[in-house]
């Protein structure tokens, strides 16, 4: 199925954290789809997380996609988000909007140019612009940002989304195809109410946006350049300094497309298909972790003792020993460091707060999962 037959569909991308969003994304995705089909649409959902082993808090991406009778195609599961896509893009929790999001991709990458964004967040729309012009955008844009307080709704951040996301497809799908499907699908009046709520509040603030006004665009330029230009590299199998330079290339390529193209094949793996890693005391440098990060951990120099605690029971060997220092790149924001610093120089504040000074009052409602879980 080629990019262009994938632009002539209606697709939506929703991003959350593994465990605390999945299955509120599966209920939007399946939602969003059963509205398609009550629309006369085929429609399809599916959902990808980052290539890692892990799941807990890791971004990923819960795709709903609407077909039209024109495209006479099924849509194969597992589809890379490759071309210009996305009808609308949705975001339920704000501290992705500092970070890449799964697939190590711009939260707008792959987006058509009148994408509409969809944030779960106190914030105004206009602070979610500033955010995007400095993290998330290196194209031109030409859609709309709508921001909704999910919990305003309802106790489930589906509901409040559902409606604003339904604003955002105006002409593809329609509150009452969505309405209906809810029906069909059991669920109850307060969950009816608080989509039709949140739909009628939404107000979808118009963006125009070049692509050199954004921040990734001239870094993302300069990337594609050298990428482009970087020689092939031949090599026998089972190298491991060959290896290790795919890896590199894999963990510094500005978009998806180019990080797949280049990640390393099975013929330059070890016999047994053995992955070479990093030696003891290095850091993976194909695997960069910060984008797991809703919380940070920040250290008082003042309060610490120096005990090394935190070091030593950091489960991603993020804390430098000597001296200490919280590699932020491999950090994901787990809390252990806190957790266990006996004086308490290790405190968790909120991304948004550590790198724009946000006060996000949206996000108290997952953080208070996040100690429900014990995480």
């Amino acid at each position: 199925m080629g990019s262009t037959e994938l632009e002539g569909l209606t697709w939506i991308a929703v991003h959350g954290r593994g465990v605390l969003h999945t299955a509120q994304g599966s209920q939007i995705a399946l939602t969003l789809s059963q509205a398609g089909i009550n629309a006369g649409r085929e429609a399809y959902y599916y959902m990808r997380y980052d290539d890692s082993p892990e799941r807990v808090q890791l971004p990923l991406i819960y795709y709903s996609v609407l077909g039209k009778p024109s495209i006479d195609v099924v849509l194969p599961e597992e589809v890379q988000p490759i071309g210009e896509i996305f009808n609308a893009v949705a975001v339920l929790d704000s501290s992705m909007l500092v970070h890449q999001t799964s697939q190590r991709a711009l939260m707008l990458d792959g987006s058509k140019p009148d994408c509409a964004l969809v944030v779960n967040t106190s914030m105004k729309p206009e602070q979610v612009l500033k955010l995007v012009k400095k993290y998330n955008c290196a194209q031109d844009w030409n859609g709309r940002i709508i921001t909704v307080r999910s919990s305003r709704y309802h106790t489930n951040l589906v509901y409040g989304v559902v409606g604003a996301l339904t604003k955002a497809l105006d002409g593809e799908i329609t509150l009452e195809n969505v309405v209906d499907s809810m029906e069909a699908t059991g669920n109850k009046v307060d969950a009816l109410d608080a989509v039709r709520q949140s739909h009628e509040d939404a107000e979808p603030m118009p963006v125009s946006l070049k692509a050199a006004e954004c921040e990734p665009f001239k870094t993302k330029s300069k990337l594609l350049e050298a990428y482009r230009s970087a020689p092939s590299i031949q090599s026998d199998p089972w190298d491991r300094a060959i290896y290790m330079q795919l890896k590199q290339r894999a963990a510094e390529a500005p978009t998806y497309e180019s990080r797949t193209g280049s990640m390393p094949r099975w013929e330059v793996l070890a016999p047994g298909l053995i992955e070479f890693n990093q030696r003891p005391g290095e850091r993976n440098i194909g695997f960069k972790t910060s984008f797991a990060r809703t919380f940070r951990p920040v250290r008082d120099p003042k309060l610490c003792v120096d005990c090394k605690l935190c070091h030593i029971f950091c489960p991603d060997g993020a804390v430098d020993f000597n001296p200490i220092r919280i590699d932020y790149e491999y950090c994901k924001g787990c809390g252990v460091c806190a957790s266990v610093c006996g004086p308490k120089a290790i405190f968790m504040i909120h991304e948004l707060k550590a790198l724009e000074d946000i006060d996000e009052q949206e996000f108290l409602t997952l953080r208070k999962a996040l100690i429900e879980y014990a995480y």
